[in-house]
Order: structure tokens, then sequence, then C-alpha cells
């Protein structure tokens, strides 16, 4: 059976690697708001991104995620390996199929997506949809790869694909940039392409099932079919609401969508740096707790790891909306990106905050489910919060702008999460949880950190700007670990024991006499 510490020390090192992932990321974004700002070019760039991010997460995402449970029963079997070669020729064939779509339809699918921008605008967009169609194929046969090397306990590689990303990115840019955003496009091709090629590589070189005569007609195959369709409808949903998110941002001030996603990037980096690790280690874990039939370890693993969550990004939440202005400032505010540009991305940036712990705990409770080959009840929970959050940003984008569809994405995140908690709770029985008490703990500890760092940051300004930050985040740590250690988290007491336990003097010492 998993054990908890092999969890732990796969999300330590996972989220290592995803620090030095969110770095570069931070490095990329940074070149692209200095060589572009947040205009109109950068509006086109995002928005023809997103087609093939949304046609690869429709299609190849069910496929793949409904592929692992099924996988995990029976892998080291013929059975599995016939599975994953169907599966990834499968994959594949929809990935090609999404990308050639992508290209034959782009001018229709920008009108569709971003009819709001001006003509000339329009076509730029189009022409980048182009550059960037067959991302489709290679974010979905990455996406598979990912999962296989997981199932197999291969975490360090399919991690470092990010890395290789943005490093190939910020070079390629700096290649390109005579080319203006359509280099940013190229270079985004080769971003994804070279780090897919080194991972097929060693697929081959591991010899994981990849080549081999597929079996549509396979029982288990069917079964990944079965479990994978109301993940593709709420799929679509998901991506409906980004379709009806984009045209709306479309219709205003141009800068809206580069600033929607520069401020996303920010919100997403304490999810990335914690949470994306643990979901990558937890969902083979709870895949194959569930195979076991080990009912009481798959609530004790899910259960911790969303107490986690709470206990980090509680506070993440608070900081992000206290200091949004100068973590703005000093991360974009530069070149081309200027002060107008950082207010709207980080007006942007406090209501995508508001949603960060829904979002990440969606992550852990989604798979979850999948594990539990429940992928009906996530479903439901989805396609009832894609809708409302179109509802939503259709009501709040007139009085807050971007800021608006950025709240309605935080309100229905934050309701899908709750709703998946409850169901949840329902189906791993009479577990002791404890949540209600520790999020009641954590957020009155966390407005006591904001309203330290809220007083320190001004106060300090005389020393930098870059000093100040980092004396109102010091300082607001500071203020939130003695807080959870008054009111005894249970978590904070675990830290403390296992950093004690780290210690060369705790190491060194003689055990203890019985």
């Amino acid at each position: 059976m998993p054990k908890k510490q092999d969890l732990l020390q796969t999300t330590i090192i996972l989220s290592a690697v995803s620090v030095l992932s969110k770095l570069l990321g931070f490095v990329r974004e940074q070149v692209i708001a200095w060589r572009f700002g947040a205009g109109a070019a950068v509006d086109s760039y995002v928005a023809a991104l997103l087609v093939p991010q949304l046609l690869a997460g429709i299609v190849g995402g069910a496929l793949s995620t409904a592929f692992l449970p099924v996988y995990s029963e029976d892998k080291s079997a013929e059975g599995g390996r016939r599975l994953a070669v169907t599966t990834s020729f499968v994959n594949a064939l929809l990935g090609i199929a999404g990308s050639v779509i992508a290209y034959a339809l782009a001018p229709a699918i920008v009108r569709l997506l971003v009819g709001n921008f001006p003509p000339e605008q329009q076509v730029l967009t189009t022409e980048l949809l182009r550059i960037m169609s067959f991302g489709t194929l290679l974010i979905n046969i990455s996406f598979f790869l990912t999962i296989l090397f997981n199932s197999h306990g291969g975490f360090l590689l399919p991690a470092l694909n990010p890395v290789i990303q943005n490093i190939v990115i910020v070079v390629g840019l700096i290649a390109l940039g005579a080319h203006g955003v359509l280099g940013l496009a190229w270079a985004t091709m080769l971003g994804m392409a070279i780090p897919l090629l080194l991972l097929v590589c060693w697929a081959l070189y591991k010899n994981y099932p990849l080549i081999g005569r597929p079996n549509l007609l396979d029982p288990k195959f069917k079964r990944v079919i079965y479990l994978s369709l109301p993940i593709f409808v709420a799929g679509i949903f998901g991506q409906l609401y980004m379709v009806v998110d984009r045209r709306l941002a479309s219709g205003l001030d141009a800068g809206s969508i580069a600033s929607l996603s520069f401020a996303n990037r920010l919100v997403q980096l304490p999810a990335g740096i914690f949470v994306m690790a643990l979901a990558t280690a937890l969902y083979p874990t709870l895949a194959n707790l569930a195979a076991l039939g080990d009912k009481k370890g798959f609530a004790k693993v899910t259960i911790s790891s969303l107490r986690s969550l709470v206990v980090l990004l509680v506070p993440a939440t608070v900081g992000l909306w206290v200091l949004r202005y100068p973590i703005v400032r000093l991360a974009f505010e530069r070149g081309s990106f200027d002060a107008t540009d950082t207010t709207k991305t980080a007006f942007a940036l406090g209501f995508y905050a508001l949603g960060l712990l829904g979002l990440s705990a969606g992550q852990v409770l989604s798979r979850a489910f999948f594990s539990l080959h429940d992928t009906i009840t996530p479903v439901k929970i989805g396609i009832f919060t894609a809708l409302l959050n179109i509802i939503l940003a259709l009501v709040l984008v007139y009085p807050l702008a971007h800021g608006g569809l950025a709240l309605a994405n935080s309100i229905s995140v934050s309701l899908s999460a709750v709703l998946n908690f409850m169901v949840l709770r329902k189906k791993l029985g009479p577990v002791p949880m404890g949540m209600l008490p520790l999020i009641i703990k954590v957020g009155i500890v966390s407005l006591g950190m904001g309203a330290v760092s809220s007083l320190v940051y001004p106060l300090a300004l005389s020393f930098g700007e870059i000093i100040a930050l980092g004396m109102a985040v010091g300082a607001g740590l500071a203020a939130y670990s003695l807080g959870l250690l008054v009111l005894g988290v249970e978590e904070m007491r675990w830290a403390l024991h296992k950093l004690a336990a780290l210690t060369p003097k705790a190491k060194g010492r003689p055990p203890r006499q019985t």
C-alpha cells in the first residue's frame, strides 16, 4: 500500500521542480510583458493559444484521465499493455483531428471566440491560431504520456516538461523577437515539441507500452471510453464557459484578455508550487488504494491532502489580495508594461485570488472521484457550476469589466469544490475530518496576517519596494505561523516536528533509553 510518507516525499520533490518551473514561467511572462505589454498583440496570442488548449482539454484530457484508474488494475499484465497501446493510438488520432480542425476552421473559430476584436486583430489572431493549431496534438500526447509515466512511478521527467518549455519559449522569443508576436507563437510551438520529444524517447527506452496493435474492441478500452464520456461532457461545458469569457473580454478595453492572463499566472503560482505537485502524486496513489479496496487509507490520504490545502492556500489568498498591486508592479511593470497595465492586472488578480482554494481543492476532489471510477458526480457538479459561471460572467462583466469575469470564475470554482466535498464526504463514510474548525482557525489567523502585512508594507517603503514587499510577506508569515501555534492547528505542530527531526542535532542525538 502506498505510504503517506512516500506521497509526501514525491510531493516535496515535485514541489521543488514546480518552484523552478514557476520561476521560469515568471521569467517567460516578464519577457512577454516587457516585449509586448498588456495590449492587443498579447490579447490575440492568448486567444489563439486557448483554442488548442480547449480542444486538447475536451477530448485528450477526458480519455487520458479515465485511462489511469482502469490501467492501474493490471498495468503489469498483457491486458494493461494492450490498453495503453490502444488508448495512446486513439489519443493521437483525436489530437490530429483537433489540430486539422483548428487549422482549417481558424477564421470561423476566431470569429466565434473573439468576434468583438477589430477586423485587423481578428486577422492576426487567425494567423497565430494556424501557427499553434497543432498544439492540440502535442498537448494530447504530452498529457497521456504524463499519466502513463505517473502510473509507473515516473514523476520527475514529466514534471520537468514545463521547465524545458519555459526555457525554450524565452530563448525562442529572444531569437525570434524581430518577428513580433508571430515569433512568440513559433517559440511556443517549439516549447511544446522539444520536451514532448524527450518524453517519447524516454518512454521507448523504458519500454512503456506505446507501440503495438491497437484493439478498439478491448473490453478495458470500452470501459475507459465509458468513464471518459462524462468527463468529455463536463469538458464541453467547462470550455463553453471559456468561450463566453473570452468573447465578453474581447468586447472590453484592449489588453483586458492579456490582463486576465497575467493575473491568472500570478494566482496560479501558489497553486503550481504545491497543489499541482500534490495532485500529480495523489492521483496514482488514490487509484492504487481504490484498486486495493483500502477505503480507510483512501479517506485518510484525501482528507490530509485537503487539510494541507486549507493551511497553505487560505493565507495565500489573503496575501495576494492585500499585496496585489505591489506584486504585479514588481512582477511585470517594465518595458512595454506600464502603470495602466499594472492597475488592470492587479484588479483582476484580487478577484482571481478569491477562488484559489476552491480551484486547488477541486483538483484533489476530482481525482478522488475518478480514482473511485465515479466520473458522473464531478461531471454533474461541473456542468451546473459551468452554467452558473456563464450567468455570473454575463451579470458581473458590466459593473466590474474584466474583474467581473475573474470574480465569476472564483465563485463558480469555489462552489464546485464545496459541492464535490459534500458528496465525497458521504462516500467516505464516518471518517473524522475536522474541516470546518480548521477553516475557521486558519481564516481568523489569515486575516490577522493580512492586517500585519498591510501595516508593514507602507511603513517599509522607505527601504524600497522590493524590501518593503519582502518585509510585509515575512512579517505576515511570522504572524500566521504564531497564530497557528496558538490555536493548536495540528498541521503546524506536525510541520515543526518534522523540521526538528531534520536538524543535525536531532539526527545526532542517541536514542532514548527505555
